[in-house]
């Protein structure tokens, strides 16, 4: 009776240990089966949308991360969704940016914390709209906060009128420069300094 007693207060914790380790795991955690539809809960949980999706970009650095460009009303938006386990879940960038026409070309940014975080690795996505029809590209001049090099992103504008430059750093942002809107001949006809 009493070895009886011992297994089954041993099979009892067995239980309940591997039930601790599933839990803690997250492996009861379900998430979307697909990007769009991890976007698409993204928006409404939000109150946000639907959005009419401009481009779907898949983040160079890390395959299973997926930004939306969308466009809600007068709002832009770059919805982050990333792949875990269990499915597509949620990032960040859902909530949208006002259009502001009048100056040629809206922007935002976001910066998130990717891998372990003694990692320190940090995504920067800076994206926009551009309602002038006279910019056909965008470049982003920054200076890296590392090595203190100059860098230089660009993006030809497309129909969708939408930018986004997306880079990977060290525990430190690179400091912008300047924000150029460019006309089909090179000339600069919209210039942001982010300088004091």
């Amino acid at each position: 009776m009493r070895k009886k007693l011992l297994f089954a207060s041993a099979e009892w914790i067995a239980i309940l240990m591997l039930l601790f380790l599933l839990y803690r795991e997250n492996v009861f955690m379900t998430g979307a089966y697909s990007s769009e539809q991890a976007h698409q809960q993204s928006e409404s949980s939000y109150h946000y949308g639907p959005s009419t999706i401009a481009r779907k970009v898949t983040v160079p650095f890390d395959k299973d991360q997926v930004i939306f460009l969308g466009i809600y009303k007068e709002w832009f938006s770059a919805d982050s969704v990333k792949k875990q386990r269990g499915g597509w879940f949620a990032g960040g960038g859902v909530a949208g940016v006002p259009i502001e026409r009048d100056k040629g070309l809206t922007f935002s940014w976001e910066g998130t914390s990717t891998g372990k975080r003694s990692e320190g690795l940090m995504m920067y996505k800076f994206y926009g709209y551009v309602s002038d029809e006279t910019i056909t590209a965008v470049e982003l001049l920054m200076k890296d906060a590392e090595t203190g090099n100059p860098e230089t992103m660009r993006e030809t504008i497309t129909d969708d009128r939408m930018f986004l430059f997306l880079w990977q750093t060290k525990n430190a942002r690179n400091d912008w420069q300047t924000l150029r809107g460019y006309d089909k001949e090179g000339n600069v006809v919209y210039e942001h300094s982010f300088l004091s």
